[in-house]
This record gives structure tokens, sequence and C-alpha cells, in this order.
């Protein structure tokens, strides 16, 4: 599939990963909506993005925006799902004995509900060879220290993409799984601490580096253009289920 002037609609497209998945369509000729909870993010990324490309404020954990983000959207040909639930996600990794509840619930709402409710709202207006790509982390499936809520939200990201791959047949549904790449998410750390836990991870990986956005983004373009791959989770994770 060819991505020209395809409309994709990237949630969680001001930013990291979901940014340089914006980016990547919208230079691959693919007219793109990029949705985000705050219009300050939107209107920085749409100055950064191809001219054309378009942004949306929603929530997709409220019900009215969801809608009218695609009511703006019109006919989909592919939803890619990048939220990552803001603030929560720091403050929901810790051992389930010492973390935050709060955060843990706000983060699963974000993730998980948000996800659902994104995809319930495309469904009417994915084309019939559309094609939606959630994101979810390498915790699902390898123990982290600290990971026990973000592996089991990121866990039922996963299993809800491989029911609804078969429930919505022939339009597809995949995962990319993505293991530490490098962006503002971890912008809050201190500098040296940061650098000192890239170094670290990227001594421990088979690639002898941390991810990229970009490199998660070839990865979700792939999987919307590839029409012979769905219910799947790729790992992108420079080897780190192997290391």
């Amino acid at each position: 599939m060819s991505l020209q002037d395809k409309r994709i609609v990237v949630v969680g497209g001001t930013s990291g990963m979901g940014f340089a998945t914006a980016r990547a369509a919208a230079e691959a000729g693919a007219r793109v909506l990029v949705a985000g909870r705050r219009q300050d993010r939107i209107d920085a990324a749409l100055a950064s993005l191809p001219a054309g490309a378009e942004g949306q404020a929603a929530d997709i954990t409220v019900p009215d925006q969801v809608a009218a983000l695609f009511a703006r959207a019109g006919q989909v040909d592919a939803l890619v799902v990048c939220a990552h639930a803001g603030e929560s996600v720091g403050r929901a990794i810790a051992p389930l004995a010492e973390g935050d509840l709060a955060a843990m619930k706000a983060f699963f709402d974000a993730k998980f509900w948000g996800t659902v409710q994104a995809c319930r709202a495309v469904l009417p207006r994915l084309t019939a060879a559309g094609a939606i790509v959630l994101v979810s982390g390498a915790a699902s499936r390898k123990p982290l220290p600290g990971h026990t809520i973000l592996g089991a939200v990121n866990g039922a990201v996963e299993s809800f993409a491989r029911q609804l791959a078969s429930e919505i047949r022939p339009r597809r549904v995949n995962v990319v799984s993505p293991g530490l790449v490098d962006t503002e998410v971890y912008a809050a750390m201190p500098a040296a601490q940061r650098t000192a836990m890239f170094e670290a991870k990227a001594r421990a990986l088979p690639v002898g580096r941390v991810g990229r956005p970009e490199d998660v983004a070839a990865m979700v373009l792939h999987l919307i253009a590839n029409t012979y791959v769905t219910g799947a989770v790729i790992d992108v994770d420079g080897g780190g289920m192997v290391a």
C-alpha cells in the first residue's frame, strides 16, 4: 500500500514516537491528522510537520472529544494510537506495594481504555483495507523492575489488539512493542542520570544502542502498508527480548 493521499490519524502525535510517525507518514504523502491533549503541543507539532498536516486537541478518555476527532478525520485509512498517559506514567513505575495506586489507575484508563475508545470510534470510518497500529511496551512480556502495572496494561493492549484483529477482519490490527527509546518521556530526569541509563542499556543490547523515535515510526508505517500482517506484536527493542 502506498501512503500517498491516505488519511492517517496519529493519537499522541505531538511528541516522541507518535510525532516521528506523523512526520514519516506526512513525508510519504499521507494526509495526517495528529491528536493530543494540549493545544500548545498540537501547534508546536504542526509547525514542524510538512505542510498540509492537521491537528486537533483531544483527550481519548473523553468520549465527546474522541467523537469530535473522528468526525473531523472523516474516512480513515489508518489509526495509530501512541498515547502514553502523561505524568501518570512516571508515578506508575514502582513496586506494587509502594506505588501510587491513583496513578496506576490513571495510566490504565488513559492507555487501555483510551485506546479502546479511539478504536471503537474509528471503526465506522475505517476503510475496508484500513489498519490500526497500537503501541505497547517491552514490559508486557519481559519483567522489568517497577513495571508490574505498566506490563499489565501493555499486555492488555496486546490482547485487545489480537481479539480486535479477528473481529474486524479483513481490516488489520497490529502492535509495536518498543524497548527503551530516547524520547521526551525521560526529559524530567537529571541529564547525568538519563545519560548513564541510556549508556548502560546500550551496552546490554545486541545492537549497541537505545532506540530512536524514528525506529518505531518505520515499523508503524510498515505495518500500515503491509497488507499481509495482522494480529501481530512486533518488538522494536534492539534485541532486548534476547539480551
